[in-house]
């Protein structure tokens, strides 16, 4: 069975690729997007949190590991432009 908290983090992971296609495509700003990075990183906080309540070690030290590297691309990505 499927969690919630996992739909509702694949739900923003998803969202997130949608804003970012958005952007590269009908706006034709091909930089790595803000709201991208915050909505895709907040949809592996969902993984995480799932994780950590079923007890999996692994899985949510990954997800947490992707959830950082999306804040720190983000990050990166903002410094560049200034």
């Amino acid at each position: 069975m499927v969690n919630e908290l996992v739909i509702i983090g694949w739900l923003l992971i998803i969202l997130g690729w949608v804003v970012q296609l958005y952007y590269s495509r009908a706006r034709k700003i091909f930089a790595l997007s803000m709201k991208f990075v915050v909505i895709y990183a907040f949809g592996c906080l969902f993984f995480v949190i799932d994780a950590i309540r079923t007890g999996n070690l692994l899985i949510w030290i990954l997800n947490l590991a992707a959830a950082v590297l999306a804040f720190l691309a983000g990050y990166y990505a903002k410094k560049a432009r200034k």
